[in-house]
């Protein structure tokens, strides 16, 4: 199996550097089987839009020279 060594007492041990495919639990290429949770996702990507959202308005801000508007005081 590529990315498994065995080690000083015989047990098969995880090489980062191997090469070739992994292989998960039961000999499957795949580590997750089943359905997946799409909440995570939107929850996700709600945070990184509102993170960019005040990143855009923080830029748009230095830009225009506004350093009194709570946009630019804003901590990211």
């Amino acid at each position: 199996m590529a990315g498994v060594e065995r080690g000083p007492l015989g047990t098969p041990e995880f090489n980062p550097l191997a090469a070739g495919a992994r292989m998960y639990g039961g000999g499957r290429m795949n580590p997750t089987s089943g359905p997946v949770e799409k909440a995570g996702y939107k929850e996700r990507d709600l945070k990184r839009r509102a993170k960019l959202n005040a990143l855009r308005a923080k830029t748009k801000a230095m830009s225009t020279k506004n350093y009194a508007s709570p946009d630019f005081m804003r901590d990211l």
